[in-house]
């Protein structure tokens, strides 16, 4: 198995994004559907051959004033989801773009030398 969703909802997240992982020749592509999320409020960190992408949607921008609302279907508060890669990444040069909602992150594969 190449990729483990470990706990797509852990504990203490309100919702969870919906998560694609495509392979291609030389790298993996993850793409995270963040509607409503600002760039600012996702972390991406790297723990032991696990991808960790945690954040926070609001549910209104810092700058608008408080509002009552009188319905909310929509999810909000933090999120936290660990995938578990087993393929040799190159972390150093992983790129992430949130754009439109979508987030992609590209994981170049790391390159094996002929002994390997």
């Amino acid at each position: 198995m190449y990729f483990e969703f470990i706990s797509p909802e852990p504990r203490g997240a309100t919702w969870s994004p919906a998560v694609d992982i495509c392979e291609r020749t030389a790298e993996i592509i993850i793409f995270v559907e963040m509607p409503g999320v600002d760039r600012a409020d996702v972390q991406l960190s790297w723990n032991d051959g696990v991808l960790i992408i945690s954040g926070q949607k609001r549910q209104q921008p810092p700058d608008q004033p408080v509002a009552r609302y009188l319905c909310v279907e929509r999810p909000y508060g933090y999120f936290r989801r660990e995938i578990a890669i087993d393929i040799r990444v190159d972390q150093k040069r992983a790129k992430a773009e949130l754009k439109n909602g979508l987030m992609t992150i590209s994981l170049p594969k790391m390159l094996l030398r002929p002994e390997e």
